[in-house]
């Protein structure tokens, strides 16, 4: 099923859900916060997740929408607090501007559709609303962000792809990856997710990468990890950003070398 056909469903199981008011809304309110103590971008956003997001991810922000039983993976569960793409370390809250960029470029090879044309105001009023759903947002602040420095021009070379390789197998990729990247590695048929659920290792010869593919995305994956999943940072294992730029060109390759050898 495609993903535009898939995103329909969820806005059209948010616009059913939307209809719905009462006791189901002063509920919502009693478990996430006073209706009285509420900012405005919170009170708009409640409104614009309602009709765009709670079809997939509920009406309480729990993965649990009308649509999610039809997803595959799940839709994510706000309440738990943790996220996969951030530019924060793995442990630590994601910045708006790190929510805002998933919900403006989806996340790719799932149901989540990139929210191109909404305002920005918007969208950020979703992400005030979104982040009512988990305590740990009352609590903490989120941890400095990584910075991303721009990659290298000679990202795509030889001795660069060849340099990675090395770094893939110092940091054993392979164990789940696979030796070729396929997702294929040893330790592949036994990883769970924090939620205990079977979760398979990333094939890098043939998907895109759901955070992004682009060499920058790459490298904020690597070096932050994703959040609730066997898949750890490479921050404090990797000894520069020599290194960790190498990664990311083995990476790529594994992808173009794939292509051409189906051509």
């Amino acid at each position: 099923m495609s993903r535009r056909i898939m995103a329909a469903l969820c806005l059209g199981a948010a616009v059913l859900l939307n209809t719905r008011c009462g006791d189901d809304a002063d509920q919502l309110f009693y478990e996430f916060g006073e209706a009285s103590g509420l900012e405005p971008a919170q009170w708009r956003g409640r409104e614009l997740y309602g009709r765009y997001c709670a079809g997939c991810h509920g009406e309480r922000g729990n993965g649990m929408g009308p649509a999610a039983p039809f997803l595959d993976p799940k839709p994510r569960d706000f309440t738990r607090g943790t996220y996969k793409f951030r530019t924060t370390p793995s442990s630590s809250l994601p910045t708006d501007a790190d929510l805002v960029r998933t919900i403006r470029e989806g996340v790719h090879g799932t149901s989540m559709p990139a929210w191109t044309t909404l305002p920005d105001a918007e969208v950020q009023a979703i992400v005030a609303w979104i982040k009512t759903f988990s305590k740990r947002f009352a609590r903490e602040r989120p941890a400095p962000t990584l910075a991303l420095p721009g990659a290298p021009k000679d990202l795509d070379t030889a001795a660069r792809v060849e340099r990675g390789q090395r770094v893939w197998d110092e940091l054993k990729c392979g164990l789940c990856h696979g030796e070729r990247g396929q997702g294929d590695g040893p330790s592949a048929k036994s990883l769970i997710d924090s939620e205990g659920h079977p979760i398979p290792p990333f094939d890098f010869t043939r998907k895109e990468p759901k955070g992004g593919s682009t060499p920058e995305d790459l490298y904020r994956t690597f070096m932050t990890g994703l959040a609730g999943t066997p898949m750890p940072d490479f921050a404090e294992t990797t000894r520069d950003d020599t290194q960790r730029w190498d990664l990311v060109a083995y990476v790529r390759s594994l992808r173009a070398g794939a292509a051409k050898e189906r051509r």
